[in-house]
């Protein structure tokens, strides 16, 4: 590995890899970590609609450091495999994996810094990787690949420095052998990233989820509102060309109407309201006896038709109230669907006969329209039996039944919902929350059950974040950047006077020497804590000179000293021997007692205290006391 001092564009020494472990360990950690990345990028921070910032890279840094490049790829694997899942698709997976083999091949093979390293994964490589996986492949258009892009950047640079605080935290604690304590100017530079980055990143989280949350809660309101505009026009609408149908009744139910009479009524209404495509009157036998128009479009005559089949008069026969049907189709003419407006003849509390009115369905398409016309939204109006009556969706036919939006349903309020369409292979989460819809039903008035179903796109809510959050995504990565460079400087700003300090140190041993009074030369600090350590520590290298010159006078009369110490020593030790004092002994036995109390043989405690030694032999006149026998045979002898 190069030296500290080699690395391209140094933030300092620190982060520093730790030395290689053996295989085995490298295996386990790449697996250990490799999990833990996959556990923490389940616990996603979603920024908004499935724009997620995930932190499982930051145990792949962690093994960058500790494991090295094969086991970081390896874990990079294991960890982004979550967003296989989270994001319908695997190339982010393959980002990941780059990420790490780049990063971990210029930390650990060309001795670059983490952090400087990742951002150049990402300006250099990451970035055009996205573009060609995320706008190539999955077809997503350029404003999402250019969000994708800034958040992965910032997202990869954010775990970095996690990574860098944990690897620090661990050196500091832990201390291990063979690697170096964290250097304050790397706590420094971390300390002020940290700082800046993390509290902006949780501001923009809250900041975009705010609008996304108020934004949803608009759409909702306006849907509300459309909602409330389509029914009351369809109730107007209807109810008008009903009412016509009302007052043709009425007319029919006179005592002995006219037939011209009545046939004027229905050529009128039908001109004065194009919307009708036949209004008739039948009289009790469901014989048409006026009609318009006298022909239908397909050259049949029209007056004198019966229509007792039709199911509509056995109900206004028993009800004797108005009716409106189901969207049917014409069996007048060319087959069309139709709605038909239904009001029976009663004369004296009888049925006597009814008055049709046939309104083609495009017209109530037409009423549709104008209503959503304003705003980005689809609308539906269903019958009782869930066919489609008119709709301004291009892909629902008149008649058809209606099938609700398939996928996954958030409920919002009351019979509104949030639909996220299913997965598909080939589309990512991102782009089914950019089709998802919000999604109302609503029944359009008691006296006419059928539906209004309203289907908002949630697309123009989708690009306005995307956009706001493109901006703030980018104003961060910007502030990262200025924040790293500001820092880097401030940092070495910071700790260069304690450089100085150590370098003026570090020669200070050849120095003691030199006569009391010479001062170190440090150079003066703003900071007045810098300044207060470079006096003290000029007061100490004045004490320690002094102190250093006395030791000197000492080691130049130590022989002489040591001499004379001797002697002193040698003296006392040739005394020590000697009895002095009042030694007690018995009048009796001379025995003498010791310090200890007992009571010892003479020649015992003078053995003991002295360097004497004890012969034994026995006197004359003790001989003569205690062997009287040898005096006896002394003169033989």
């Amino acid at each position: 590995m190069a030296p500290p001092s080699a690395v391209p564009f140094p933030l300092g020494k620190d982060p520093m890899p730790a030395p290689l472990p053996p295989l085995r360990s490298q295996l386990l950690l790449a697996l250990l970590f490799g999990v833990a990345g996959l556990l923490l990028n389940a616990l996603r921070l979603e920024i908004f609609f499935s724009v997620d910032v995930i932190f499982g890279s930051v145990f792949v840094m962690l093994v960058i450091l500790r494991a090295g490049v094969g086991p970081a790829v390896a874990a990079a694997l294991i960890a982004g495999s979550t967003t296989v899942v989270l994001w319908n698709h695997p190339w982010a997976l393959v980002v990941f994996a780059c990420e790490a083999f780049m990063v971990g091949w210029l930390v650990r093979r060309r001795a670059w810094d983490l952090l400087v390293a990742d951002i150049a994964f990402w300006a250099v490589l990451g970035a055009p990787l996205v573009w060609l996986f995320y706008h190539q492949a999955l077809h997503i258009d350029a404003q999402g690949t250019v969000l994708i892009i800034l958040k992965q950047a910032v997202n990869g640079i954010i775990n970095t420095l996690l990574a860098y605080l944990i690897h620090l935290a661990w050196r500091a604690w832990r201390n291990p052998k063979g690697v170096a304590r964290p250097a304050f100017r790397s706590v420094v530079f971390v300390t002020m990233v940290s700082l800046v980055t993390f509290p902006a990143l949780i501001y923009l989280t809250a900041f975009v989820r705010h609008e996304a949350r108020q934004g949803e809660q608009d759409l909702v309101r306006r849907s509300a509102g459309l909602d409330l505009v389509a029914r009351q026009a369809l109730q107007t609408w209807i109810g008008d060309r009903h009412q016509s149908v009302a007052a043709l009744a009425s007319l029919a139910a006179r005592p002995d109407p006219r037939r011209e009479d009545l046939q004027r009524a229905v050529e009128a209404i039908r001109t004065a309201m194009p919307a009708f495509k036949r209004v008739g009157v039948l009289d009790v036998h469901a014989d048409i006896i006026a009609f318009s128009p006298l022909v239908d479009d397909l050259g049949h005559p029209s007056l004198g038709r019966n229509l007792a089949d039709r199911p509509y008069i056995p109900v206004l026969r028993e009800s004797l109230s108005p009716q409106v049907s189901d969207v049917v189709m014409d069996r007048v003419g060319r087959p069309e669907p139709i709605v038909l407006l239904l009001v029976p003849v009663v004369r004296n509390g009888r049925y006597d006969g009814c008055c049709v009115g046939a309104v083609d369905a495009k017209q109530i398409q037409e009423v549709l329209a104008i209503v959503a016309g304003s705003v980005d939204a689809w609308l539906t109006l269903l019958d009782r039996s869930g066919h489609v009556i008119s709709s301004t969706r291009k892909d629902l036919a008149r008649m058809s039944a209606f099938t609700p939006s398939p996928g996954e349903r958030r409920p919002l309020a009351e019979r509104v919902w949030h639909v996220i369409p299913p997965a598909r292979p080939g589309r990512s989460t991102m782009q089914r929350w950019g089709e998802s819809i919000i999604l109302r039903e609503g029944i359009l008035s008691p006296q006419l059950p059928w539906t209004v179903v309203l289907e908002s796109p949630l697309a123009p809510l989708n690009g306005d974040l995307a956009r706001i959050t493109i901006q703030g995504l980018s104003t961060l990565l910007l502030l990262i950047l200025l924040t790293i460079a500001l820092a880097y400087l401030l940092s070495r700003r910071f700790t260069r006077a304690i450089a100085r300090l150590e370098e003026a140190t570090r020669a200070f041993p050849e120095h003691l020497g030199e006569t009391p009074g010479t001062d170190l030369v440090l150079a003066p600090s703003r900071i007045a804590e810098i300044q207060h350590l470079n006096d003290r520590f000029q007061q100490m290298t004045h004490a320690l000179r002094v102190s250093f010159r006395e030791l000197n006078n000492l080691k130049d009369t130590l022989e002489l000293r040591v001499a004379t110490r001797t002697g002193e020593l040698q003296t006392a030790l040739d005394t020590i021997k000697t009895l002095h004092g009042i030694i007690p002994i018995c009048a009796s036995c001379k025995k003498i007692r010791d310090d200890q109390g007992s009571w010892n043989q003479l020649e015992t405690y003078i053995s003991q205290h002295t360097e004497a030694d004890f012969s034994h032999g026995i006197c004359p006149d003790c001989a003569k006391r205690l062997h009287p026998e040898l005096r006896r045979r002394e003169p033989d002898g």
